[in-house]
This record gives C-alpha cells, sequence and structure tokens, in this order.
C-alpha cells in the first residue's frame, strides 16, 4: 500500500490515507493488490459477466461502480470513532460482493482485511501475509487446510445480484454493530474503536 500512500503505523493512519484517495485511486488500489497476490501485471478485471458461486449470481457488472462508489463514501464518511478493521472488513466484504477479479477475490479481501488491523504492524506480518494470499488450491494440496474467507451472512430472502441490497447491506455494516453480519479469518470486528 505505500506506493499509493498508505502506510502508516498503525491502522488509524492507514485508513485515514485510504480515506484520502479518490474512488478511481481505490480502484485502482485493489486492482494492484489483486494483480501482485496473482504475480501478474495484467489487468484481471471481469468486466464481461456476473460470478456464479454456487447456485448464487453476484452483481452484474453494470451495477459494481455505483455499490462501489457507495460503499467508498461510506466507509470516508465513517464517524471517526468507527474501528479500522470494520472498515477494512466492509471494504473486503464489498470486494467478495462485488467479485470485480476473475480470480483473487478472497485473497484480495483477506488482504484488505489484515491491512486495517493490528496484526498489518506486527512480527508475523511476513506469515500472516502468506497465510491470507495463499490459494485456496495450494492450501487444499498441502493437506485440505480450508482457509475461511470473509463470507457475508444475509438476512433471508438476500438477492444477491440486487445492486441495492448489496449497497444497503455493505453501508449497515457502518451503521449499526450487528453482530453475526459476517465471518472471516480474522472474525467480525467490532464498529467502534475500544
Amino acid at each position: 500500500g505505500a506506493e499509493f500512500g498508505i502506510d502508516g503505523s498503525n491502522p488509524h493512519e492507514r485508513i485515514e490515507q485510504f480515506k484520502s484517495l479518490s474512488n478511481e485511486g481505490i480502484a485502482i488500489f485493489l486492482e494492484a493488490i489483486n494483480k501482485k497476490i496473482q504475480g501478474s501485471d495484467d489487468s484481471l478485471m471481469n468486466h464481461k459477466r456476473a460470478v456464479r458461486i454456487g447456485e448464487t449470481e453476484t452483481l452484474n457488472p453494470a451495477d459494481r461502480y455505483d455499490v462501489f462508489t457507495r460503499m467508498v463514501e461510506h466507509i470516508k464518511m465513517a464517524s471517526p470513532g468507527t474501528n479500522p478493521a470494520r472498515a477494512g472488513d466492509t471494504l473486503a466484504l464489498g470486494v467478495v460482493l462485488l467479485h470485480p477479479f476473475h480470480d483473487g477475490n478472497g485473497r484480495t479481501a483477506r488482504l484488505l482485511g489484515l491491512m486495517f488491523r493490528d496484526e498489518y504492524d506486527g512480527n508475523d506480518y511476513a506469515d500472516d501475509y502468506a497465510v491470507v494470499t495463499e490459494a485456496r488450491d495450494i492450501a487444499r494440496q498441502r493437506g485440505g487446510w480450508r482457509i475461511n474467507g470473509y463470507a457475508p451472512n444475509f438476512p433471508e430472502g438476500f438477492n444477491q445480484s440486487d445492486p441495492e441490497q448489496v449497497a444497503s447491506y455493505l453501508e449497515g455494516l457502518l451503521a449499526d454493530e450487528k453482530p453475526n453480519s459476517y465471518t472471516s479469518c480474522f472474525g467480525q470486528s467490532s464498529l467502534k474503536t475500544e
């Protein structure tokens, strides 16, 4: 993140630096993270079709930018006491729900979640980075260990391909504590800093 000016010494500094980026800058930042974890110089953006995950269809590409813009604006407008980890989790869940890349959406999300936590500055960062960016197939080849990624817990009847429902879900994560709204490899962070 340092090449984008996100090099703060703690999560609060990093989220404030993130908020100073333009929407286009944030989109480029997300794409750069995805390219890095993929080891690719080429863009892996998926502009052509909605993705099916199991039986669930994700957002139509034509709706992604509006949902992305709303999510980013809510992160930027979050109250000063908002936990940076919750803002990072909201961004990570946005990547999962927008599913903008052909591959590596989960790894991109997990790295974003790590970036806005204290562990990002810890002595174990190299190990943490290796775990959150490891591809699912490689983890399985190592013995079947499954990485717990970001997974939203939607209310019954939620339509994951409806842009209004997806945007409202993401916005709600920054408005209310909402226990059990999602799971992640880090657990659900509290809305406010302690």
